[in-house]
């Protein structure tokens, strides 16, 4: 199969793509995105280092696991940020120099594989095209502004409250106010569960 790229980046893709895999369990067309939307962010921001990269990604399917492994970007280190937009893209920011870019899925991935196959071999095909396509044909990127309070950035929290009704402690400035003091965002807003009667008891015991 012909290429557009050279055989030496075509190999480091091919490793970087291997890595994806082992950590997101199996190959699909997202895992080969994520690995092109990587490779163009890190290059925009001038930095393979993780230490001095934090991404945003739009987000929480397969590309996500290519980012995060390939920038060696966590969510519990805080330098993975997910906003779901539901969307095929990231923003990469070097935190050394505050640049930043969003990165994301070209309209022309269509024109290249057509309708995602549901034929293995098929599908084989396809990811073939997209790793082996120079990235400017697979993803655009964009230079943009990210203002990233300082109870975002990495390190240890800046601000522990208790909260007022539940009592559970609530880190980096995500309580807010109430009458009787701070107040977590499950208890001001509503929680994303509901409690089981039968556990309630036992809990408050």
């Amino acid at each position: 199969m012909e290429t557009d790229i050279d055989k030496k980046l075509l190999e480091k893709r091919k490793r970087n793509l291997r890595k994806a895999v082992d950590h997101h369990g199996h190959t699909c067309l997202g895992q080969v995105l994520g690995v092109q939307l990587a490779e163009r962010g890190m290059d925009a921001i001038g930095t393979t280092d993780p230490k001095k990269i934090i991404v945003y990604v739009e987000n929480d399917r397969c590309i996500a696991d290519a980012i995060q492994i390939l920038t060696g970007t966590r969510l519990g280190r805080r330098s993975m940020k997910l906003v779901n937009y539901g969307k095929m893209a990231a923003t990469f920011i070097n935190t050394d120099t505050g640049d930043a870019y969003r990165v994301w899925v070209s309209g022309k991935i269509n024109d290249m594989i057509g309708r995602i196959s549901s034929d293995r071999l098929e599908k084989e095909k396809q990811y073939q095209i997209v790793l082996r396509s120079r990235s400017e044909d697979v993803v655009s990127v964009q230079k943009v502004m990210v203002d990233i309070p300082p109870s975002e950035m990495p390190g240890k929290p800046k601000r522990t409250v208790e909260c007022a009704q539940c009592g559970e402690k609530v880190m980096d400035g995500k309580d807010v106010s109430g009458k009787e003091g701070p107040l977590c965002l499950a208890c001001a807003k509503g929680p994303y569960y509901r409690l089981v009667e039968e556990n309630a008891d036992a809990i408050r015991e």
